[in-house]
């Protein structure tokens, strides 16, 4: 049986991938937009191009983070090793992210700093570990 934490855990992570998706997807729907205004603004065809690819660039490369935290939330919902893992990768790299927020003391960067940082712990704690090896391996389980 899955814990309570492991549970919410993997949900918090496949919010944070359905939250980053839609980002992403934003980010390229309005690329095309902002290299028009950058290409009137500019006067100039070049600098259209660039931000228009580097916005495809920088949606592509949120996408991709999207569905890479939907699978680790995926993966910590079935009881699998690599989707602790890579939680727990994935909410250091966030938790990062956020200390500059965190420094000056704002309440949304402390707030995610804080579930991340709780994340990380709680996947860390040895009754959890050995409740995904367990259940990871079917060789385990039946020793």
């Amino acid at each position: 049986m899955r814990p309570r934490g492991v549970t919410l855990v993997g949900l918090y992570q496949m919010l944070r991938g359905a939250i980053a998706l839609l980002f992403g997807v934003c980010v390229l729907l309005f690329t095309g937009l902002a290299a028009k205004l950058a290409s009137v603004a500019a006067e100039g065809n070049a600098v259209g191009r660039v931000v228009h690819g580097l916005g495809h660039a920088t949606g592509l490369v949120i996408i991709g983070f999207a569905i890479v935290h939907v699978l680790a939330g995926y993966g910590v919902l079935q009881m699998q090793n690599w989707g602790r893992l890579l939680t727990i990768l994935f909410s250091a790299i966030g938790l990062v992210l956020v200390l500059p927020g965190m420094v000056h003391a704002n309440v949304s960067f402390l707030a995610f700093g804080l579930i991340n940082a709780a994340c990380i712990l709680y996947l860390s704690m040895p009754p959890i570990r050995r409740a995904f090896r367990a259940e990871g391996s079917p060789l385990r389980v039946a020793a």
